[in-house]
């Protein structure tokens, strides 16, 4: 039994629109659940962007898109004492956890999902992925291999389209077992994930106040928690607890992600265009291996020149 979690928040209107459908297309049937959580804690820095302009519109929308399916199960984040104290005991060595770590990015919203499903096995994805390949025995394949190895925390589909040599384009990782298209990590990324509960919590997270000065400093600031990104604080568990991430293709035609790594106008009015080219499967070669959209795929034009400024 396993839920589809996905993160939301009113910044992410523009893409949601879009993604949610495509998201929902590619897991419903290998799901049982569908869980929505919606974030009204506004936080300092770009996480917030058009924040006010989209709370209404974008609970607006998620309600009507609710209906359009049974599993669907939508919330918003409970942010009371209490649940706070619940989640926190439950996962870390402590009676509280922050709202947000210290660059005003999402903190208890990732333990909130994973708490509040249904099921054991919780998939989270946060809302702006896209997803390849389009296997419909992924997540089967997953908790076969999950269950089969004690030692695998968190497990992900491929991080971008496969290459033909079995690499990865920037990532640090291991083959696992020798197997094409399956590595192992010693690092975790809270965009996306396969946990099981049970097991997280043989693992109280602590140490999840930042030490670096620099990133303390710009929290104080800037009015935000000093503490870790989650990532952080989950990829520093893993390697002590020499526990492994692991990524894996599948069975053809297999599954992989893509993360936009910037937000443009164009790439907001090519949306539509941009998703039926991955579920196609046609991509520039340069794709190929890495988990980011390439410049031959989206033109980041736009957003590279503003970064220059």
């Amino acid at each position: 039994m396993i839920t589809l979690q996905i993160s939301l928040a009113p910044s992410d209107y523009p893409h949601a629109v879009h993604l949610l459908t495509h998201q929902i297309k590619v897991f419903e049937k290998q799901v049982d659940e569908i869980l929505l959580t919606y974030d009204t804690h506004k936080s300092k820095g770009h996480f917030s962007n058009n924040w006010e302009l989209n709370i209404d519109k974008m609970w607006d929308f998620l309600v009507d898109f609710s209906k359009s399916n049974i599993k669907i199960r939508l919330i918003k984040i409970d942010y009371s004492k209490s649940k706070n104290r619940e989640i926190s005991q439950r996962y870390f060595s402590r009676n509280n956890i922050p709202a947000k770590d210290w660059r005003g990015g999402p903190f208890y919203t990732y333990f909130f999902g994973i708490n509040e499903a249904k099921n054991d096995y919780v998939f989270h994805i946060d809302s702006d992925l896209f997803f390849g390949g389009m296997s419909k025995n992924w997540l089967e394949q997953a908790l076969k291999l999950y269950n089969d190895d004690k030692q695998i925390l968190f497990i992900n589909p491929l991080a971008g389209p496969p290459k033909a040599d079995g690499e990865l384009i920037g990532q640090i990782y291991s083959k696992y077992k020798n197997k094409p298209f399956y590595f192992a990590f010693k690092s975790m990324s809270t965009r996306l994930f396969l946990v099981n509960k049970e097991r997280l919590v043989n693992f109280k997270l602590d140490n999840i106040r930042t030490r670096n000065i620099v990133h303390f400093l710009k929290a104080i600031f800037r009015g935000n928690p000093p503490f870790k990104l989650p990532e952080e604080i989950l990829s520093s568990k893993l390697e002590s607890n020499q526990m492994l991430r692991v990524d894996f293709k599948g069975d053809e035609p297999g599954l992989w992600s893509l993360h936009p790594p910037y937000r443009t106008s164009g790439f907001y009015d090519n949306l539509p265009e941009i998703i039926n080219r991955i579920e196609l499967n046609d991509f520039p070669e340069s794709q190929k291996g890495f988990y980011d959209i390439v410049d031959e795929f989206v033109d980041w034009t736009e957003a590279k020149s503003k970064l220059k400024m």
